[in-house]
Order: C-alpha cells, then structure tokens, then sequence
C-alpha cells in the first residue's frame, strides 16, 4: 500500500489549525453542509479549481461541502443569494472581477455595497484575459485581425461571455482603439460563447486565461493577445497588447472567496486558513497554474483596498463606452 506522505502532512496540519472551532472542527459534530457558491454555470473555467477545493475542504473539515452554481446576471444572482443567507460561515461564494465591476457599473443604484455586505476571504489569485480567435479562423494575429474588422465595420463583431463583464469591457476598448463600429454580441457565460465562436458565429472574444490555454488546438482556440503587463508563463508565445502598442489593457482581473459581512472572526480566519494552506498543495498549486492564476497573498484588509481602486478603473471605463448593468 502507497501513503500520499505529503497529503497526510496537509491534512494533519489544517486539522491542527482548525482545533478549538467548534462551528468547523466538530468539537461538537455539524452536521449542516458547507456550501461553496459560484454564481456562473457549471462547467466553467473555474470548475477545475473550484471542485476539487470543495472537495478538500469536504476531507478537512471532516463535513459536506457542497457546490451550488447558481448563475445569471454577470454573477449577480448568485452574489444577491449569499446576502440572503445567515453570516455564519456556511455559505462562501466564489467571484470574480464581476463582483465590483456589477457595482460600478450600477449607475448611482448599486446592487449591494461590497464595503458593508461582503467579507474578503481569500483570493485564489490574479488573471489576466486573453484575446482569441477560433483555430479555424484565417487570422493569425492582431494586425490581420484588425485589418479584417476594419474592412467590414458594422458586419465584424465581438463576443464576451456578458454584458459589463471584463470580456465586455475589452471589447469596447479594443473596438475604441480601432476607431470602427463593431457590434457586442453578450452570453450568459462562457460555455455558449464558446459553442458560438467554434461554430463560426463570432469571430473573436476576450476570454480568460484559463479558458485560453485549456482550449489551444486545431479544435480549440488561437490566442491573439494578452491583456496584461507581461506574457503569460502558460502562453509564452503570445504577445501583450502593450507589446503591441495598445496602451490600457494590463488591469488583471482575479478569483476570490467570499463571506457575508459580519461573520464571526474566528470562524472567517480558521476557514481562511485551511484554505490558504490547501492551496499551498502541490495539486492545488498546479491547477491555479493552469488556470493562468498568479498566486496572491493579500490579506482581507489589502484585498478591500484593492476592490475600492479596481471600482474607480471599472467605473470609469463604463461612463466612458456607456456600459450599465441594465
């Protein structure tokens, strides 16, 4: 019989952290589930991070953990569910860039207040969205790309995987740049347009990095440009847009976890923990990796800081192509 060594080490190490918790170490047995939230449809780009964490958690809390997608209106849904439910740890949702951009593009009329409803956990890491043609296309770069819609203003278009989404907003900065009419084409996730772009039906989108690099191939998907700083270790061949000339384009956008404002602190800490160390798990760090995540280590206090300066970027571009959440 093989021992997974460093398996039994992680396990035994969080279930010493989480000692003296009774709401998840079992002093006295729960026996009502953890529920991880994700307000997108399932089978998405974070299905391969986002399931076998659950599944972690499941093994080191010794209790039911369960994953509830319930999506819709860029993660909207899902988002207005958690502040239904009790700020007793049980339920923690999973977002994205969407969580503040729904906000920003809210118009004055937000649909919750990220500073006094939601609770920083812990973020999974940063990402950046990549743009991408079908592999079928004939175009094989920016340039071509460009040439192709600006030929044919009215007639090219773009997709995103929803409306005032990042994928969105891309789009609109790209169609800017280009200084053409290009019509937006909204999804409601990232399984229909991709059914859409491989069926010939709209020829580029910004996707994310996860979706990119799981989908490369004859099949699949050709990467055009990376919206971000710097290539991506898992696309190393593929150009920024700042390399080629676009400037604005290399905000990141992330995967995070979050709580009901208002949750007991030991209870938010002790959950934090676990899951910063599950993350720190080989298997775990490999699948953020393909997932083009790049590790962060922000606490809960940088993280609000962050979403405040991510608000003001997100709010400013959508005044300026005139996207609200409508």
């Amino acid at each position: 019989m093989t021992i997974d060594i460093g398996r039994r080490h992680w396990t035994m190490a969080l279930l010493a952290s989480l000692a003296g918790l009774p709401e998840l170490a079992g002093a006295q047995p729960e026996t009502r589930p953890l529920t991880l939230l994700v307000p997108y449809a399932a089978g998405g780009a974070a299905d391969p991070v986002v399931r076998p964490l659950a599944q972690r958690l499941q093994e080191v809390l010794a209790r039911t953990v369960l994953v509830d997608n319930r999506a819709g209106a860029n993660g909207l849904i899902g988002t207005q569910y958690l502040l239904r439910q009790p700020p007793d740890g049980l339920t923690v949702l999973f977002h994205i860039t969407s969580l503040i951009q729904n906000i920003a593009l809210s118009r004055g009329k937000p649909p919750y207040d990220f500073a006094k409803d939601i609770e920083p956990l812990v973020l999974l890491g940063r990402q950046a969205v990549v743009l991408v043609v079908p592999a079928s296309s004939p175009y094989q770069n920016l340039a071509e790309l460009a040439r192709a819609a600006k030929a044919n203003p009215g007639n090219f278009s773009f997709g995103s995987y929803g409306a005032g989404s990042t994928s969105h907003i891309y789009g609109e900065q790209l169609r800017a740049a280009w200084n053409i009419e290009m019509p937006h084409v909204a999804f409601r996730g990232t399984s229909p347009l991709l059914q859409d772009m491989l069926g010939g039906r709209v020829p580029m989108a910004f996707v994310s990095a996860a979706t990119a690099i799981e989908r490369p191939g004859a099949k699949g998907l050709r990467s055009i440009a990376v919206a971000h700083s710097k290539r991506l270790t898992a696309l190393p061949q593929v150009p920024t847009l700042h390399e080629l000339g676009y400037a604005g384009f290399d905000y990141t956008g992330w995967w995070g976890l979050f709580l009901r404002a208002g949750t007991p602190a030991p209870v938010a800490e002790r959950l934090r923990n676990a899951i910063r160390a599950i993350l720190q798990e080989p298997d775990m760090v490999g699948r953020l990796q393909l997932a083009g995540l790049e590790p962060s280590s922000e606490t809960p206090e940088q993280i609000t800081a962050a979403m405040q300066n991510e608000y003001r970027h997100w709010e400013a571009l959508s005044r300026r192509f005139n996207i609200t959440a409508d």
